[in-house]
């Protein structure tokens, strides 16, 4: 019984894991923080991983990174809220790519920045 439990427990950490991000606000003040939270499917924190997001007043196709902590956490500071940027006045399409055994994720919301 017990080596059918650690071939379970194995199997489970040893092979690709589902990823998640997490974001605490979807509207901040401008000159705010917003604080993200990359996870795997058990719940612990996917640290030192890069963390893609589309940036206010940049192109769409144009993304700016961060960098996760031991923990899985991410900080995306100093929001600006960018008007004359028409469509593109939003943060959003946070994306984590994938790496090693973590699948790729990507937060689904757009964070408003408000005056």
């Amino acid at each position: 019984m017990c080596i059918i439990c650690f071939g379970v427990f194995f199997y489970q950490f040893s092979h690709d894991v589902d990823t998640f991000i997490v974001v605490n606000e979807t509207q901040v003040s401008e000159n705010g923080t917003v604080t993200g939270y990359l996870m795997d499917a058990y719940s612990r924190g996917v640290a030192n991983k890069t963390i893609f997001y589309h940036q206010a007043g940049d192109d769409q196709s144009v993304f700016v990174n961060v960098t996760t902590d031991s923990n899985g956490m991410f900080k995306i500071e100093n929001l600006k809220n960018v008007p004359e940027s028409g469509s593109n006045n939003y943060y959003g399409d946070i994306s984590f790519k994938g790496e090693g055994e973590f699948h790729p994720c990507t937060y689904e919301r757009n964070i408003t920045v408000q005056k």
